[in-house]
């Protein structure tokens, strides 16, 4: 799926900044603290007492609250682990080790009134702070104190992230200021930067966009489409806002189409298309209408590059500072959600989710990441009820039905999943390219529901529909390998599916199992010991080496792998299988297990 938010080009030079910036924060976590008194050799064993230290002595220590913050940043519960630091902070206001962690965790979780207390702090102490002196910047900005803010912009430090955020952030004072030329020239630099050209486009395009500039920015946004091999949606619909604008409805529509040709179905650019549709002559509110929506922009974007680079910590604090800078900012806050879930922390996802207008496009798409952390909590029940809700809503369209089938063949409830396909596949009319996983899926909840001409049926549908697909073949020659059907055929297929994909356990297991079966022992022993060394702990394939190992002779070894497949707690039936090979060997035993 092409990506919702802005794509850099290069990531070598983003690489770098990344490493940089978390270099000058002092952390590769924003959450991470730098204990000030806990030793190397006390510190495991501090944290994991820190709630019961800290009840019994939060009032009389520092220490306590300090435990406690450590102990809660851990557990990644940002927002408990700021208010212990806090009260600690209390005790130490001039500790900057101390100060930074807190401010970054405030900054982090969104809360910027103390966050820009701790920011005024903390600049007195370290001037020349990144993330603080930005939220300063920030507040200048939305007073209205241009001077100010721009004093403020050039105490920012030259190297690492503060690089990329100074000219954005000084292109859109100058633009507020009224000079539009001189904020496209503050960009040029950063065009020249491998991998940002770009993103220096695309902010001169919205500079000369709100300045009325059409000729200037059309030549920068076809600059910075020029960059991406294919646009993203955020890309394409900036683009496209500004062609709807001009009048330009026809490119603006090819542009999404080209969007949608990347990413068939996606619900938000089909309403984005429908809307460029039904509009007729009034054109649409431009993307960007204010230097602070421009600021907002620029901070998404970098917190979406910092997201792209896996720096989701300090990725969230800029894009706290861009909903501070513009809180309507839904794509923004589909991007908290996103690094949220990233991180595991799926209650804060949700609630970032349900935070979505419910008029945006953007809704539908908040409500299915809702279901996806639901789900991750085994709140099943909510998950569900939430998708049926979703799907009622829109009925035309799959998703939702398709990802109770998910959830539910996940859960191997496989009946249910199957009724769950079954509604999902009566709403499409024609089936394509993208529905492959759909068919698949549903095959092998039929197969686990023993209905296996249906199977065969879906499976071979999602193989003619993505011809190649390693899993499906997988799958399907597995399951011929197992009923002694279409041997030379699932032989094969599997030879292609390994050809594939040859570090998975799983298929080059199924290919040694096919050679079993048609009885070519000796080349089942060297597919299967390989699918054993990538997949050590799966109790089937040791199993599965340990029939190999003893039609060809090698007793010992195949009593070993039947011992290995039983501690490695194989599904009953299985168990009872190993076990009378164990007591009279393959030959006197049930027939090997699939």
């Amino acid at each position: 799926m092409t990506p919702i938010f802005v794509k850099f080009p290069a990531a070598r030079t983003l690489g770098a900044a990344v490493v940089t910036v978390l270099m000058l924060s002092g952390c590769t976590r924003a959450g991470t603290i730098d204990a000030p008194a806990a030793t190397a050799d006390n510190r495991d064993a501090l944290a994991t007492q820190a709630p019961e230290y800290a009840e019994a002595t939060s009032i009389a220590s520092p220490f306590g609250d300090y435990l406690a913050g450590m102990f809660a940043n851990r557990q990644r519960d940002l927002s408990a682990a700021a208010d212990y630091l806090a009260r600690a902070l209390e005790d130490d206001p001039d500790n900057p080790a101390l100060l930074h962690q807190t401010f970054m965790l405030m900054a982090t979780e969104g809360r910027m009134a103390e966050a820009r207390r701790l920011a005024q702090r903390l600049t007195e102490l370290r001037p020349s702070h990144g993330p603080a002196t930005l939220l300063l910047v920030l507040d200048q900005f939305r007073a209205g104190e241009l001077e100010q803010a721009g004093q403020l912009l050039d105490r920012l430090p030259d190297r690492g992230l503060s690089s990329l955020t100074a000219p954005l952030l000084g292109a859109w004072a100058e633009s507020a200021r009224g000079n539009w030329k001189a904020g496209m020239a503050r960009l040029e630099d950063l065009k020249a930067v491998d991998g940002f050209s770009m993103l220096g486009n695309l902010h001169a395009a919205l500079i000369a966009d709100m300045a009325d500039a059409s000729e200037e920015a059309n030549q920068a946004y076809e600059a910075s489409l020029s960059e991406v091999g294919s646009p993203s949606l955020r890309l394409a619909w900036l683009i496209g806002n500004f062609h709807e604008r001009q009048g330009n409805t026809d490119k603006a529509v090819a542009l999404y189409r080209r969007y949608l040709a990347e990413d068939p179905g996606s619900p938000v650019m089909e309403a984005i298309l429908a809307e460029a549709g039904q509009r007729g002559d009034t054109p649409p509110a431009p993307a960007i209408a204010t230097p602070a929506e421009g600021i907002s922009e620029a901070l998404f974007n970098l917190a979406g590059l910092l997201d792209q680079q896996g720096a989701t910590d300090i990725a969230l604090v800029y894009i706290r500072y861009a909903l501070h800078m513009r809180p309507d900012f839904t794509v923004a806050r589909i991007l908290v959600g996103e690094i949220l879930q990233s991180q595991n922390r799926h209650e804060a996802a949700i609630e970032a989710y349900r935070k979505v207008d419910t008029t945006s496009p953007f809704h539908y798409v908040a409500r299915l990441r809702e279901a996806e952390s639901l789900e991750t909590l085994e709140r099943d029940a909510d998950a569900i009820d939430l998708l049926e809700r979703v799907a009622a809503e829109h009925p035309d369209r799959y998703e939702p039905l398709y990802r109770i089938g998910n959830l539910l063949r996940s859960r191997e409830r496989f009946a249910e999943a199957d009724e769950a396909y079954s509604r999902a596949l009566a709403r499409i009319d024609e089936p394509a390219k993208r529905h492959w996983t759909l068919y698949y899926f549903r095959g092998i909840a039929l197969e686990r529901t023993e209905r296996w001409p249906e199977a065969e049926e879906h499976l071979l549908k999602a193989l003619e529909l993505q011809p190649q697909q390693p899993y499906v073949m997988n799958y399907l020659a597995y399951s011929w390998v197992e009923q002694k059907s279409h041997l030379d055929r699932a032989l094969d297929m599997l030879k292609r599916a390994v050809e594939l994909r040859p570090e998975d356990g799983y298929i080059v297991d199924s290919l040694g199992w096919a050679h079993y079966r048609l009885g070519h022992y000796a080349e089942s022993v060297d597919y299967l010991e390989r699918a054993a060394a990538l997949k050590p702990a799966d109790p089937v394939i040791n199993d599965h080496l340990g029939d190999a190992y003893w039609r060809v002779g090698r007793r010992q070894e195949a009593r070993f792998q039947w011992h290995r497949a039983l501690s490695l707690e194989p599904e009953p039936d299985v168990v009872s299988s190993i076990e009378g090979k164990l007591e009279d060997g393959l030959d006197a035993a049930d027939q090997p297990n699939g």
